[in-house]
């Protein structure tokens, strides 16, 4: 009976795994401390939409305000990042056979270009949410 359970207990952890992803999070503000979290990967359902394995992830001086709780932020860290394209929600094969592998790195703070936040540059906080 116990080798049952000891395998059950296997199979969820790897259901788990393929499920989940691992993420940084700041759950309480202004503690200096985060924790390593699960959190489901997400499901592309826009298209053209990818979806990139993050293999690092940077720490700039926002996050260390966050972890100060200088932003009252709560959730995950990481905005800065480089990775590998794993799916794409596309039908076209040639989109798929380029970029599916490829190194790839991201950085959020890219605005639309259009709003007056932008027009003096600050894209990254600007009103059309880009």
């Amino acid at each position: 009976m116990s080798s049952a359970t000891s395998t059950n207990s296997k199979d969820t952890k790897e259901n788990e795994e393929k499920t989940t992803m691992l993420a940084y999070a700041i759950t309480k503000p202004g503690n200096n401390q985060g924790e390593l979290i699960h959190l489901p990967i997400p499901k592309l359902e826009q298209p053209n939409f990818c979806l990139i394995k993050v293999l690092r992830a940077g720490v700039c001086n926002t996050d260390l305000e966050i972890l100060q709780g200088y932003m009252g932020f709560q959730g995950v860290l990481g905005h800065e990042f480089v990775g590998v394209v794993k799916s794409i929600n596309t039908n076209d094969e040639d989109v798929l056979k380029e970029w599916i592998g490829q190194r790839v790195c991201g950085d959020i703070n890219i605005g639309c270009g259009d709003c007056g936040v932008c027009a003096n540059d600050y894209g990254y906080d600007d009103d059309n949410g880009c």
